[in-house]
């Protein structure tokens, strides 16, 4: 049997150009074919809508140790509030805990929607109460410090902070809408 030459097979082309046109369409849909119905066993990433869910915001400042440790138990017992599902829970570093510096850190909280706003620290009360003042349909809460005004809810760290982390996510879910 004689081998084709290069000629030979460009020639044959040139005389059935819509056989072998059809034949390479062909061989593309079946391996497409074979390649979307053979699957992928690996499961599909799941995309869920969080737009809306209930916003928690925990603004923390650079203070002192005891401060810092209240930080970590509100962060965890916020964690713990979003892993039973429906809450997001985010996180606002203050650069300071001034009142007059830290107001602003506050309300750009408040206009991103958090359901609660959580400030860590005594030295946060000042600014809480007077965004709390400004703000009467926003909720606050502080931990570590107390407050008299009636929207700012204080969460007292005497228990240590796993107490603390309960007290915060018990406190969540208090103030999360059912539907969310």
């Amino acid at each position: 049997m004689p081998v084709p030459t290069i000629a030979r097979l460009v020639g044959g082309v040139r005389r059935r150009p819509v056989l072998v046109g059809g034949g390479a369409v062909t061989a593309v849909v079946v391996v497409t074919l074979s390649i979307l119905l053979t699957g992928n066993d690996a499961p599909s990433p799941r995309a869920d809508n969080v737009s809306r869910n209930f916003r928690a915001c925990l603004l923390v400042s650079p203070t002192n140790a005891t401060d810092a440790g209240l930080a970590r138990a509100a962060w965890q017992g916020m964690q713990q509030a979003a892993r039973a599902g429906h809450v997001n829970a985010q996180r606002f570093p203050t650069p300071t805990i001034d009142a007059k510096a830290a107001l602003p850190y506050i309300n750009g909280a408040v206009q991103q929607h958090c359901g609660l706003i959580i400030a860590v620290g005594a030295g946060m009360k000042p600014a809480t109460e007077a965004a709390a003042t400004a703000n009467p349909h926003q909720r606050f809460a502080l931990v570590g410090g107390a407050s008299s005004h009636p929207r700012i809810a204080a969460v007292a760290a005497t228990d240590g902070s796993k107490g603390l982390s309960a007290k915060v996510e018990s406190l969540i879910a208090r103030l999360t809408p059912p539907d969310a």
